[in-house]
């Protein structure tokens, strides 16, 4: 369905808020010097590309991924240099910015993400909030590499009975903030680890008691759902339509109360104990598609047991917004990155450092968007994320004279 274009009034905002500025608004030079320092990743003696420099070119080239790091290096600089003083920064070679960005590594790039990673929205932002609850949702997603030795053993490649397929891939699983899109964790992993054991090492630990997670059917198991309740956030997930779940009552809504227990995997293995179990409510609906259709039946289940608090219908609905976090790595993979695109990086290290590069990115239009959409009295989703990416590549190609009034 084509995207309603939008507002005048919306897009004057935008462009306000877009530029190389906007990217040193969202990462100020103090921030990036500490992650460096913290990382112990800061330039020791002056150098032609300070490692703070490297920061920001390494940011900036997610927006130009398509080109060769000499082309982005004539388009960045002389920006920088008008911004930082020509005698600060010289234009150093396409070697020379290979070697700066090997002495970075990825850490401060992760350490700055995790800085950044935060929510933007207040209550009154629309479609963030749920009753008292921020609305966020996770889902995994994989990323081709270049395909090098050193690639292939720290990430794997995928294989079949005719040897290895594709390039080596990085399992990536993101949790989204609903409503901004703003990511608010990262974790990742080699193509063959399970997308949930990497949400469980790398994303449980951020949920907070604020917050009501969205996820799909392959997540559930019944030591994730008793960690996520253990963190203190609720839960909507939606769960195999053959998994048993026995009504011991049912509420005036049309849901019910019904119990769960570990799986015999769960408690040989150690991460349950026999006799374990917790009560869930559990929904069911069949979605209405815009043709028409009508879609195969979806059962859900939640920790939000009292109707009073949301209604079956309710939760139902806000089921929808989990394609949210599909439509986040449709924005990133697609739009920003480029479609069927491979990161340009040969060494792990540099995957890592190119992938935070790629998070920041993002995150700094989605963060700019979302503060242009309250400027502008609108939601996020009214903005477009395509137009913003587009803007943002022109003002840093040429950027606006100081007498530009857009």
């Amino acid at each position: 369905m084509p995207r309603k274009p939008m507002l005048q009034k919306n897009i004057g905002q935008l462009m306000q808020g877009l530029s190389l500025a906007a990217v040193m608004k969202q990462m100020p030079p103090q921030e990036v010097k500490q992650a460096l320092d913290e990382t112990n990743t800061n330039s020791i003696r002056v150098r032609v590309l300070p490692a703070y420099i490297v920061v920001y070119i390494v940011v900036m080239l997610a927006f130009y991924a398509e080109a060769s790091i000499l082309e982005n290096l004539r388009i960045l600089m002389e920006p920088l240099r008008r911004i930082f003083g020509a005698k600060t920064i010289g234009i150093p070679s396409g070697c020379a910015i290979t070697r700066a960005r090997k002495r970075l590594g990825f850490a401060p790039f992760k350490l700055l993400f995790e800085v950044m990673a935060k929510s933007v929205a207040t209550p009154e932002t629309p479609g963030t909030y749920f009753k008292n609850y921020r609305v966020v949702a996770v889902d995994g997603t994989t990323v081709e590499i270049q395909d090098t030795k050193e690639n292939r053993d720290r990430f794997g490649i995928h294989k079949n009975e005719y040897g290895v397929a594709g390039y080596p891939q990085v399992k990536a699983v993101v949790m989204v903030e609903c409503g901004t899109r703003v990511p608010l964790g990262c974790a990742y992993g080699g193509c063959n680890e399970s997308e949930f054991v990497i949400f469980d090492n790398g994303l449980l630990p951020k949920l907070k008691k604020d917050m009501l997670l969205l996820a799909d059917r392959g997540y559930f198991s019944f030591a994730r759902w008793k960690a996520c309740a253990e963190q203190g956030a609720a839960s909507l997930w939606r769960v195999r339509k053959d998994m048993k779940l026995r009504p011991i009552l049912v509420l005036e809504d049309g849901s019910w109360l019904a119990e769960i227990r570990p799986s015999i995997h769960l408690i040989k293995s150690g991460k349950s104990v026999k006799g374990d179990k917790l009560i869930v409510r559990v929904m069911e609906y069949r979605p209405f598609f815009a043709d028409g259709k009508e879609g195969e039946p979806i059962r859900l289940i939640t920790t939000i047991m009292d109707p009073g608090e949301a209604t079956a219908n309710e939760l139902c609905e806000l089921f929808a917004k989990r394609w949210e976090s599909e439509t986040g790595f449709d924005e990133l993979k697609t739009h920003l990155r480029g479609p069927e695109r491979v990161l340009r990086s040969q060494l792990p290290d540099l995957v890592e450092q190119e992938l935070y590069g790629f998070l920041l990115a993002y995150t700094v239009v989605r963060r700019t968007m979302t503060e242009s959409a309250r400027l502008a009295k609108c939601a996020p989703r009214d903005l477009s994320f395509i137009h913003a990416v587009r803007v943002i590549r022109r003002r840093v190609s040429f950027p606006p004279c100081a007498t530009s009034k857009s």
